[in-house]
């Protein structure tokens, strides 16, 4: 800070500059002595706001006067005047977009605060404040307010909260406040789970500080009860569980899955000049399960007893299933060194070990991982050395018949092996294998356990026709060899991947034909950016890509009319939180069906340019013939900002395009409901629109690769039909189609290079061919 006094005429120059956490200050200020002290604030910038104005003392004593103010977003006044010999501030602010600096993240959308206060032993204080996207580190409150009556040291306030803090909440408060104490209800809800107070919470002014008496918190299953101390030189904090069910976890890590039922109790005691608090935790957790969409894990009753003292920590766990002992824990933390009691156990001695021989998912639920699971048995057994900061563990791990389940791409690696040993600062993984549907995953390598080091690994996994994902929408399997590693520097992950098999939904579609009227939307409903809005925050392990995906086809991508096979040969770099792609997609044989006609898709390609955006380019062609006229839709443009034009052969109109497809007739001879399924139709290929897609199901439930409806052709004698095809080996593909009135007809098709292929094709109604089939892109 530098400031600078000058004497002017009986008055003082006051001049000041200097930085701030909350960044520059600046000051210009007159100030006049005399009988009535006055002060002209001519400008002062502070955390981005100017403030002016002009202040003079009463005889009494308080300032009266105006102070306005204005700046990162925030505008306002403050009118001071006395009240009596005490000074009265009347404050009347309004936000918008304001950004507050500093070393804390603060925004606050908007926000109307009203405010009159009175300054003596015991204030008078009348507000009202609104917000709305209002930002504080990493608590958003979307939209809440608060009102507060206080005089005489009695008084009430209210408060109504709706925002999130990892978790969405909304909470209610209501306060009866008294000289000789505080009266406290909540009520509201944490990511779904519904909590309140059946009575007042009572808060007692006692010590120097304020006294919580025991007060009792009711969830939607279990209940909690609550009692402490704040101030005059102690922290104390008293909580029993009564029975809580456990499933509440899921209000702080949604869809974890975990469940049984909590009893015990944990008790905090900090004093001022102690060099360490006292604490001591009893759980007892009985039936804890972990749950997926298709399995509950075998329950097992956990015990655990942990304490802290000036002699360092002790912790000790005990798991159950059935009345036998399957696992044991003992960790003991003696204090070493100056600093922080915290300073002091992370450099202290770590004693101790691990013994467990039961089910996996008792272990896989202390790593947090929503939507995923372990089951089987698992044996570990090590023991516990070092420091808390860098511990040394030496022992084994083992398992013989595990399975994991992600239950967002519906990947499932069953008859899981694996052998492992702690090797003091490492976990070397000598043995990982699985099945993953027919194919295979096998894993190698090392895994360390040193935070200082940043937790460094070097594995080697190796797939054979594994699949990786198996859901309505996505299905693929995978070959080939990646590598991960990581040091204290960042992460890789390289490698050369074979897709021989996927299947990918555009969409997902519907599940009845219900006509859509699309581009009408409440105004509520409208997301427009907001102040608050920040980017989504980048994953905690940061890895650099460099990958290589190939497929040589069956590659099957369907939705939106589109039933496809492409062939892919893609380049992916950058970061596991930018990742950069370059190469394409090529067509290998495709329909497409739009308002009851069947195109066939010509021309196919997909490219990634490369750069941060994955937004690839698209140049898709497919046409039909009818009446003498080939039609073409052409789709051009990127995969977010894509380009549909109709066009024929010979020349027409686009309008009168849509319209012959669909009607047989020009645009000036449609009625009016033609006309409304003429834009209908048109509106259907910005895949906006929902609709009934059988075949999807079909297929995913026959196995087949591909599943199509093909018209009728009289040429040939076939009706309607269904096509069914299945790759017999990587470069065989037949097809067999059939319809109603008997006709079958099989077609075979044989690659011979990427650009010859051989086709034949025998019918039941007579007739067989061979072709000869070049393609070539240029």
């Amino acid at each position: 800070l530098d400031a600078r006094i000058v004497g002017r005429g009986g008055a003082y120059q006051v001049n000041a500059t200097g930085g701030t956490s909350y960044g520059p200050f600046t000051a210009d200020v007159l100030v006049t002595p005399g009988a009535r002290l006055a002060i002209d604030v001519r400008r002062v910038l502070f955390a981005g706001v100017q403030f002016a104005g002009r202040m003079v003392q009463t005889a009494a004593g308080p300032f009266a006067g105006q102070l306005r103010f204005a700046g990162s977003g925030l505008n306002g006044t403050a009118a001071l005047s006395a009240q009596g010999r005490y000074q009265r501030a009347a404050i009347d602010a309004r936000a918008y977009a304001a950004t507050i600096p500093g070393a804390i993240d603060f925004t606050i959308g908007r926000a109307i605060i009203k405010a009159d206060a009175v300054l003596y032993d015991k204030p008078q204080v009348v507000a009202d404040a609104q917000v709305a996207d209002l930002r504080y580190g990493a608590t958003v409150i979307q939209a809440g307010r608060v009102k507060v009556n206080y005089a005489g040291g009695s008084g009430t306030a209210q408060a109504l909260l709706t925002g999130s803090n990892g978790v969405p909440f909304r909470l209610a408060a209501n306060a009866q406040l008294s000289p000789s104490q505080y009266l406290v209800a909540l009520q509201g809800q944490a990511n779904g789970v519904s909590f309140r107070t059946p009575g007042a919470a009572r808060i007692v002014p006692a010590d120097g500080g304020y006294r919580l008496d025991p007060t009792r918190l009711d969830f939607d299953r279990g209940s909690m009860r609550v009692a402490g101390k704040f101030g005059g030189g102690t922290t104390q904090a008293q909580l029993r569980l009564d029975r809580m069910d456990l499933s509440l976890v899921s209000a702080l890590v949604p869809n974890l899955g975990v469940g049984g039922q909590a009893t015990g109790s944990v008790d905090y005691l900090q004093r001022s000049g102690a060099a360490f608090p006292q604490a001591d935790a009893r759980l007892s957790v009985t039936n804890f399960t972990r749950s997926s969409l298709a399995s509950v894990s075998e329950p097992v009753d956990i015990l655990f007893h942990g304490r802290l003292s000036d002699a360092g920590g002790d912790a000790r766990a005990l798991v159950r299933r059935g009345g036998n002992a399957v696992g044991r824990m003992v960790a003991t933390l003696t204090p070493s060194g100056s600093g922080s009691w915290t300073t002091r156990l992370a450099q202290g001695a770590l004693s101790g070990g691990v013994r467990y021989n039961g089910p996996s998912g008792v272990l896989f639920s202390f790593a947090g991982l929503a939507e995923q699971q372990l089951s089987g048995p698992i044996a570990i057994a090590a023991d516990l050395g070092g420091t808390a900061s860098a511990p040394r563990i030496n022992g084994l791990i083992r398992a013989d018949n595990l399975t994991y389940d992600n239950e967002t791409y519906g990947t499932r690696l069953s008859n899981m092996r694996i052998a492992g040993r702690f090797n003091n600062d490492r976990l070397e993984l000598t043995t990982l294998q699985a099945r993953a549907g027919q194919g295979t995953v096998q894993a190698q390598g090392v895994v360390g356990l040193a935070a200082a080091q940043g937790f460094p690994m070097d594995l080697r996994v190796a797939m054979r026709n594994a699949q990786l994902a198996r859901s309505d929408a996505l299905g693929a399997t995978a070959s080939g060899d990646v590598r991960i590693q990581k040091n204290v520097d960042g992460g890789l992950i390289s490698g050369t991947i074979s897709v021989p098999n996927a299947r990918y939904q555009i969409i997902r579609q519907g599940s009845a034909e219900v006509p859509e009227l699309t581009g009408v939307r409440r105004k509520s409903d409208i997301r427009t950016p907001r102040p608050t809005d920040r980017p989504t925050p980048a994953p905690v392990g940061l890895f650099k890509l460099d990958l290589r995906v190939r497929a040589d086809n069956q590659l099957f991508v369907s939705g939106m009319g589109l039933e496809s096979e492409w062939e892919m040969d893609l380049r992916v770099g950058g970061t596991s939180v930018a990742p950069t792609i370059t190469g394409g997609l090529d067509l290998v044989r495709g329909t497409y069906s739009f308002a009851g006609k069947r195109f066939e898709v010509q021309r196919g390609q997909v490219r990634f340019r490369g750069g941060a955006m994955t937004d690839p380019d698209i140049n898709i062609l497919a046409t039909t013939s009818n009446d003498g006229v080939t039609f073409n839709i052409a789709i051009t443009g990127t995969g977010q900002r894509p380009q549909i034009a109709f066009t024929s052969t010979p020349a027409l109109p686009q309008d009168e395009v849509v319209s012959r497809l669909l009607f047989g007739t020009n645009p000036e001879n449609l009625s009016a409901t033609e006309a409304i399924q003429l834009a209908a139709a048109l509106n259907s290929l910005r895949g906006s629109g929902g609709g009934l897609n059988p075949l999807g199901k079909l297929r995913s439930a026959t196995g087949f690769d591909r599943l199509r409806v093909l018209g009728a052709d009289e040429a040939s004698g076939r009706g309607t039909a269904l096509a069914a095809g299945k790759y017999l080996t990587n470069d065989i593909y037949i097809e067999i189609v059939t319809d109603a009135r008997g006709f079958t007809a099989t077609q075979l098709t044989i690659a011979l290079t990427r650009s010859i292929s051989i086709l034949s094709q025998a019918g039941s109604f007579g007739g067989s061919n061979v072709q000869l089939r070049y393609s070539r892109d240029f």
